[in-house]
């Protein structure tokens, strides 16, 4: 008879650990900049990552629910679609790279470090989330379809950074202005090749997203099987 698993099992199967550490130090590099450039570069970052935290933490309870039984739809439905409008928010650390350049007192090689380590963590913990929707699909409906899936998720956040990055909505857009963002959305479907940038910046992003969480989970998979029973 298989054992429920407990909560700080599925934390260290699902990546927590290592996040909450990448997460630290990233926060720590950035206290140090804003102390030692006395200004408010980069202040922002923090408040990205904590939004790339959301998604990955609505997964987590996700799963610890999937693995208690309790993963009926009117249960996780909430939390998958909450986590599919935020997924993107992992992701998009990535362009902060836009905000590079040379600035007053802090080296260039510090302030690209700085964002190399915060891109990785989101991304760390965005293939972390999508990991577990993927698997837990892969249980109930095969593999075929759970990749269906990650390729559909893949899309789907390379136009919710487009979003975000281009055009500048928010994630609490999708609540406080709903009908504004639909309509923006609409024109997107309409009249695609009015927004040329929709197009190659959604398509790259999804590629990466896809192509990366293939990459994630062999290695996962590998070590895994490496671990001793």
């Amino acid at each position: 008879m298989s054992q429920t698993p407990s909560v700080m099992s599925v934390l260290h199967r699902h990546g927590f650990w290592p996040a909450l550490l990448s997460s630290a130090v990233a926060m720590g590099l950035v206290a140090l900049r804003l102390d030692w450039s006395e200004r408010a570069s980069f202040a922002f970052l923090p408040w990205n990552l904590f939004l790339a935290w959301v998604p990955y933490v609505l997964s987590l309870v996700a799963r610890l629910l999937m693995a208690r039984g309790r993963d009926s739809g009117w249960l996780l439905a909430p939390l998958a679609l909450g986590w599919l409008a935020l997924f993107p928010n992992a992701p998009y650390l990535l362009t902060d790279f836009i905000h590079l350049r040379q600035r007053p007192v802090v080296p260039l090689w510090f302030d690209a470090t700085l964002l190399a380590l915060f891109a990785a963590t989101g991304w760390l913990m965005g293939l972390l989330s999508l990991e577990v929707w993927k698997e837990w699909l892969e249980r109930r409906w095969g593999r075929a379809r759970a990749w269906a899936f990650v390729a559909a998720t893949s899309l789907l956040c390379g136009y919710g950074i487009y979003l975000g990055r281009v055009e500048r909505w928010n994630s609490w857009d999708v609540l406080s202005e709903p009908g504004r963002l639909l309509s923006a959305m609409a024109s997107h479907l309409r009249e695609p090749g009015a927004f040329p940038l929709m197009t190659r910046l959604t398509v790259v992003f999804a590629m990466l997203v896809l192509c990366s969480y293939a990459v994630f989970e062999v290695l996962v998979s590998r070590l895994r099987c490496r671990r001793p029973a």
